[in-house]
């Protein structure tokens, strides 16, 4: 479960944060207005709002299942949109012009242009992302609020309520299996992903 609310999180950080970043990347004017207020967003610790999205989550009658998805994505989204827009900045201006004079169209202008120039800066930030959100459910899956805990099924409220139950076999094991589904998964996605970004996705000849 903690697994599907990462993967949850990313996509939906993708969804905005990459024709978000590419936009603000594009355009100078709109990159020193839209930057700082980011940084400044990004610079709020995401568990400072997660008692108050909490809080307006369950008068909705939702419960923490969705709000330890929002919560990774507050905390992570950020890594994905910086890199982005720092990719969309690298792409040498020619190309873009070059992309115009021929008048591709929007699909072909991702396909040639803009995605084989975010490419590898996407995948450095997907990846400090899920690092970021696979830390964030040990938080997010088990929340003390109000005198109550609150917690929903996953490996992050395990680790969590072994801390408190001072189980610390438990902990041990948790902790080493979440570490475990780490390393696997950037060996198995990010790791390909690289190479694919060093081999493939290129804008040099």
């Amino acid at each position: 479960m903690t697994f599907a609310r990462v993967v949850a999180a990313l996509t939906i950080a993708a969804l905005w944060t990459i024709p978000a970043g590419v936009a603000i990347g594009f355009n100078p004017k709109l990159a020193r207005i839209v930057q700082p207020l980011a940084q400044i967003a990004a610079s709020v610790p995401a568990t400072a709002l997660f008692p108050v999205l909490l809080l307006g989550l369950i008068s909705l009658g939702g419960g923490l299942g969705l709000g330890s998805i929002l919560l990774m994505l507050l905390g992570t989204q950020w890594y994905i949109l910086f890199n982005v827009i720092a990719g969309a900045m690298a792409i040498p201006s020619d190309l873009k012009e070059v992309a115009g004079v021929f008048h591709f169209g929007l699909v072909a202008r991702w396909k040639t242009v803009i995605l084989p120039g975010i490419f590898p800066y996407l995948v450095t930030g997907m990846v400090t992302a899920s690092g970021g959100a696979w830390n964030a459910s040990i938080i997010a899956e088990y929340f003390h609020l109000k005198g109550q805990v609150l917690s929903t099924f996953g490996l992050g409220a395990e680790i969590s309520s072994a801390t408190d139950a001072g189980n610390f076999r438990l902990l041990l094991l948790s902790t080493v299996v979440m570490a475990a589904l780490v390393v696997c998964i950037n060996r198995l996605v990010w790791r390909p992903l690289y190479r694919v970004a060093e081999n493939r996705f290129r804008l040099e000849g």
